[in-house]
């Protein structure tokens, strides 16, 4: 009997010490995503699954601190009262999550405007598109997330997915850049081109397939794993 609370007691400490190092890799993400030309604001929330726990961990960027210090954990098992919850439970791709006021794409959201297929790595890694979503109410826009895509721009915010957490701070980025890009030549001309649609079906095709393993790590309580290269 002693042996095996010995043991539980070595394994809850594990798990203890699992969880605080989780936790400090989202929050320096959070500090970074916020230092960074304010990638995230204060009120953002940066989210990232767990699978080997069936649970996600949640943060909101704090204009108070560098480096946020309060984390919630969520059982994905347990009934979604959240969007980050109920993304995760239609999306078993999605590794990790950031909402909030990205600067460029919010932009587009205000414009009423969606993000086309402009740039090869933004389809590669983002999707096709885009895609602009009136957030009139919670299962209309889980329905409208169910395409595939890593970035959405909704009515007060932007949506931005990617398989893991490093992932996601790589796709924050490519997302604002090539916002920044669109709304600024769309403003100068009217005719902004589409990348080929030969090129969009490659790079779509791999992010597809990208999504697919992440999928089946994720199901079976694994980490996805971030592919090298393009």
């Amino acid at each position: 009997m002693n042996v095996l609370k010995l043991c539980s007691v070595w394994c809850d400490m594990l798990v203890k010490v699992d969880n605080s190092q989780i936790e400090e890799a989202l929050g320096l993400a959070a500090a970074r995503l916020a230092a960074k030309k304010g990638l995230l604001k204060p009120g953002d929330t940066l989210s990232q699954r767990i699978p080997e726990q069936d649970a996600f961990v949640s943060v909101r960027i704090d204009a108070r601190q560098d480096v946020p210090d309060v984390f919630e954990w969520t059982s994905l098992s347990g009934t979604p009262r959240e969007l980050h919850h109920r993304i995760y439970l239609s999306r078993p791709d999605v590794g990790a999550i950031a909402a909030g006021g990205l600067t460029w794409t919010s932009l587009l959201a205000r414009l009423d405007m969606s993000l086309p297929p402009v740039f090869d790595e933004q389809v590669r890694h983002l999707g096709v598109e885009a895609k602009g979503v009136g957030m009139r109410s919670t299962d209309g826009l889980i329905a409208a997330l169910s395409n595939g895509a890593n970035a959405y721009c909704l009515d007060d915010m932007a949506l931005c997915f990617g398989m893991g957490l490093e992932r996601l701070l790589l796709n924050i980025e490519i997302l604002e850049k090539c916002a920044e890009c669109f709304v600024l030549a769309q403003s100068a001309t009217v005719n902004v081109k589409h990348i080929p649609w030969l090129i969009k079906f490659i790079a779509n095709g791999r992010l597809k397939k990208d999504q697919k393993d992440a999928a089946a790590h994720h199901l079976r309580g694994e980490r996805s794993i971030m592919k090298a290269g393009y």
